[in-house]
């Protein structure tokens, strides 16, 4: 069975390579995605420049009839550049359709610089997008034109096959250090917050202890003192007893003064408690109780789903039977994703409909919470309309994974969040 497994995750990924859809983008910035769309103009502009400077002077290229249709198909396959941005693996797969059918077409080269140039660009994009497996079914596509085409002389054919090694060499690289630094920089900021939290942690404690030496122990005398007062007071010689008023005055001054203890110990165990919400049940066991609770899994969505329903929620749900086999890691990051995206929703999109989708893609899982636009004129929550922090938490556990994640708004004017988790705990390799 384990022998099975990488198997189906190899041919998973060719399948991908060569008909799967390219994931949407989490842009940083709206700058950044301009920027990314810029580039592609602007290299689609310089290829065209260079292929109508090469018509122009001919220097280079297919001479006679060929010429046109030779410039025209530079113009219309270096278009793919266009799209890298959003969809690389379109890109790379119309510039190595393009290497390999050309030398087929009378009058054209065997080995076209344009072409070729659609081609490693669109692997860079990909590469860097999707990492291994998918890296090394790229690498090894891209290089079956260069030794078909490339004649009998095998100097050109290893020296671009090197060339393309060190290349996915360097993207897998990159690739392994932006995920380490995005890993980094998400236990960092958890870090910080735990030091935070201790912080807070230690200042509660420490008011705690103050008022249970000084307060509290004022309070107890106070009492103490109420209580005994009227048999003191009429121990004295000469005194022939209280008036009643002042007894009863007495008794009242006693039972605040203790009614002030009681909600004060209160009030210290919740301050000597790291987590109020394990305080809740009245049960002296059930602090234990809620740390010994099971973490949520995948196939408790079918419930979560429920609870959702029974309040009023509109929720379709499509899931896999297998869902189980998942690691607990992966399937806990999946629970927790669709349980926020439920809660945004309800309170973002009140009446709205709301789908989620479970499908298994391997080496990744893919989770899909969409909502449509509210239902009621009812104003959300927050008076926003945007996602609180909800969405950080859901970014950092997907980021701990290696995984992706996207929200944002839909063209329909609802919200969707897709997240892609790897299969395996370890994430890629």
């Amino acid at each position: 069975m384990s022998a099975v497994t990488p198997t189906l995750k190899t041919v998973n990924a060719l399948a991908q390579v060569l008909a799967g859809r390219d994931a949407p983008v989490a842009w940083r910035s709206a700058a950044t995605r301009q920027a990314a769309y810029g580039a592609a103009a602007a290299s689609w502009v310089l290829l065209a420049a260079a292929a109508i400077a090469v018509v122009a002077t001919g220097t280079r290229g297919p001479y006679g009839a060929g010429v046109l249709s030779w410039l025209a198909g530079t113009l219309i396959v270096g278009a793919a550049l266009l799209l890298t941005p959003r969809f690389p693996l379109m890109a790379w797969r119309i510039g190595w359709l393009a290497v390999m059918i050309a030398p087929l077409i009378p009058g054209q080269n065997r080995v076209d610089t344009g072409y070729y140039t659609v081609l490693t660009i669109g692997f860079v994009v990909a590469g860097l997008r999707y990492g291994p497996p998918r890296l090394w079914w790229l690498a090894i596509l891209s290089l079956i034109p260069v030794w078909v085409w490339t004649g009998p002389d095998l100097t050109y054919p290893v020296r671009l096959t090197i060339a393309l090694a060190v290349l996915t060499a360097a993207l897998y690289g990159i690739r392994a250090w932006r995920r380490d630094r995005q890993r980094l920089a998400v236990q960092t900021q958890q870090t910080r917050h735990q030091r935070e939290r201790n912080a807070v942690l230690e200042e509660r404690a420490r008011i705690a202890r103050e008022l249970h030496d000084v307060v509290a122990h004022h309070m107890s005398m106070i009492a103490v003192q109420a209580e005994t007062a009227p048999y003191r007071l009429a121990a004295k010689p000469g005194a022939s007893g209280l008036p009643e008023p002042v007894t009863a005055e007495f008794a009242a001054l006693s039972q605040a003064a203790r009614e002030a203890l009681t909600d004060m110990r209160r009030l210290l165990g919740v301050l000597r408690t790291p987590d109020n919400s394990k305080k809740r049940d009245s049960a002296p066991d059930a602090p234990a109780a809620a740390e010994l609770t099971p973490q949520p899994h995948l196939d408790d969505l079918p419930e979560l789903i429920a609870t959702a329903r029974r309040a009023g929620a509109l929720v379709t749900l499509e899931m896999p039977d297998n869902s189980d086999k998942l690691p607990p890691s992966v399937g806990l990051t999946a629970y927790r994703i669709v349980q926020e995206s439920l809660s945004n929703a309800t309170r973002h999109a009140p009446g709205a409909r709301i789908s989620v989708t479970v499908e298994q893609a391997p080496p990744d899982v893919r989770i899909t919470v969409h909502n449509e636009p509210p239902a009621t004129s009812q104003p959300p929550a927050n008076g926003t309309g945007q996602p609180g922090h909800g969405l950080s938490g859901m970014r950092e556990r997907v980021a701990l994974l290696g995984g992706q994640l996207q929200a944002g708004p839909e063209p329909d004017g609802g919200f969707a969040v897709r997240a892609d988790l790897p299969m395996d705990e370890a994430g890629e390799k």
